[in-house]
């Protein structure tokens, strides 16, 4: 089971880890444009672990290779 927090408000008000709002990734261009991130919204809490799941091809990989450039 999941534990339960003592003030869930001040969790909410940490600053995140890593952030951004809104990133694309485009790769080709025209008809071979493939947008492997589109509009892709995330943040990260301080001090906790987080899992990246999802089915094949749905941007897990890419994700991971951005967030170098993430800051919070």
């Amino acid at each position: 089971m999941g534990r339960v927090m003592a003030d869930p408000v001040a969790w909410l008000e940490q600053k995140a880890a890593a952030r951004t709002e809104d990133a694309v990734k485009i790769y080709g261009k025209g008809q071979t444009e493939v947008r492997a991130l589109d509009g892709v919204s995330v943040e990260f809490a301080s001090g906790r672990y987080t899992a990246v799941m999802g089915p094949s091809g749905s941007g897990k990989s890419t994700c991971c290779t951005a967030w170098p450039a993430w800051t919070a």
